[in-house]
């Protein structure tokens, strides 16, 4: 599955930002449980050291109050009598927390000069604010961090939307809005380096655009004057009647030859010289120039018109376009299909395009080589450069595939 950079750089601010909240949130546990200790061994000392700055250590001291007992006893004294409950049974020295009537305390037994020191220390209100302040720290740590989930989709817009706005100006250069550039005054230095890159190669594809159409033109003009000789001298030759059948039949493959040139040569011009406004678009039929098409064919050749099957999936497909343009895709899908091979050729009308499958059995003759062979059967010739140029300016799709019948050759509009 392919993410999009915002939501890959959300995802990651998140995480991070989670996990150091944690790490900050932990450490500051662990802080607070120290300080905890701390606190209580300082609160420990300090009646120790009060205690024993007291003079009066040879008799029994009790000292009682809400949260805190203190017991001295003097050594030879019977700890039956006057010793508080808490303390009995335990063990001397003794520093440990217990559970004494339901509630927590903090216990010290010291052995001291001529006595035993006994401290005790109600934990009740220490606990309840340790709950209320880790309770606090938990709360906080939420809040924390859905305010990172928030501060992720504001960092990752503020990261991604640069480039969505790169892919924009990308997108409206190539659905042909006028402009011919990006531009280079980007915030983001790396921005402006990919825009002044890309514009480089706008400038290389632009050359060889027209290199290609300045070729295609002068090779085209080039081409018309020998054939326009070729047709003539074959015409001339075809009125003077002066043929056998045989080499009337030769004549006629010359003619035909020639005039699949000759249409092609202005197809290369007429695609090279118009461009999609320019054109007279129009609501065509598709079947009806299909078997005008067809019907061409087969006036030039009985033997091509035994060839060709036609057959529609619907009674109607319509297509806005330029009636010329698809009458010339038309003719040479058809013509190709039946230059490159010897079977039946078979063209189809569906709902969305055209479809023509040949059996792809190739023209073979005592002369060819096993690699010319191979290189006509990988060729797709002129005639379907022709048929590419009109697809990409009126906005089809082509295909060319091969298939256990032959070679399928697709336009979808």
């Amino acid at each position: 599955m392919i993410r999009s950079i915002s939501s890959r750089t959300r995802r990651l601010f998140f995480y991070a930002y989670s996990v150091g909240v944690l790490v900050i949130l932990v450490a500051a546990w662990f802080a607070l449980e120290d300080l905890e200790e701390t606190a209580l061994e300082m609160d420990k000392q300090a009646e120790i050291e009060h205690f024993q700055n007291r003079q009066e250590t040879d008799r029994v001291i009790n000292v009682q109050s809400a949260m805190l007992t203190l017991t001295y006893l003097p050594e030879n004294t019977r700890q039956d009598d006057v010793l508080p409950v808490i303390f009995r049974g335990l063990p001397v020295p003794f520093d440990d927390e217990i559970v004494f009537m339901g509630r927590e305390y903090l216990v010290l037994i010291h052995k001291v000069k001529n006595g035993t020191y006994y401290f005790a220390k109600d934990l009740y209100h220490f606990n309840q604010r340790e709950i209320l302040m880790t309770v606090g720290l938990f709360s906080l740590g939420i809040i924390i961090i859905l305010f990172g989930y928030w501060l992720s989709f504001l960092v990752s817009g503020m990261i991604s939307r640069p480039i969505e706005k790169l892919s924009d100006d990308i997108l409206q250069i190539s659905q042909g809005s006028g402009a011919t550039a990006l531009p280079v005054n980007y915030k983001d230095a790396e921005l402006n380096q990919i825009s002044s890159a890309f514009n480089h190669y706008l400038v290389k594809i632009d050359q060889m655009i027209k290199r290609e159409r300045s070729l295609i033109t002068m090779a085209s003009h080039e081409l018309r004057t020998p054939i326009a000789v070729i047709m003539g001298a074959a015409e001339v030759l075809e009125h003077r009647k002066t043929l056998n059948v045989a080499d009337s039949t030769t004549l006629q493959r010359i003619i035909e030859s020639a005039q699949t040139i000759s249409a092609n040569v202005q197809a290369l011009l007429a695609l090279v010289r118009q461009s999609r406004s320019d054109l007279l678009l129009q609501t065509c039929v598709v079947e009806e120039i299909v078997r005008e098409v067809i019907a061409e064919i087969s006036a030039r050749s009985s033997e091509q018109q035994s060839r060709v099957l036609y057959s529609a999936a619907v009674e109607k497909t319509l297509v806005v376009t330029s009636k010329p343009l698809l009458k010339m895709l038309l003719q040479n899908l058809i013509n190709n299909a039946l230059s490159h091979n010897v079977g039946e050729v078979r063209v189809r009308v569906t709902a969305t395009g055209v479809e023509v499958l040949d059996e792809a059995l190739p023209r073979v003759d005592d002369s060819t080589s096993p690699r010319e062979l191979d290189e006509s059967n990988r060729s797709t010739g002129l005639g379907l450069y022709i048929v590419t140029m009109i697809c990409e300016q009126m906005g089809w799709q082509f295909t060319l595939d091969v298939v256990p019948e032959g070679t399928l050759a697709r336009v979808t509009f």
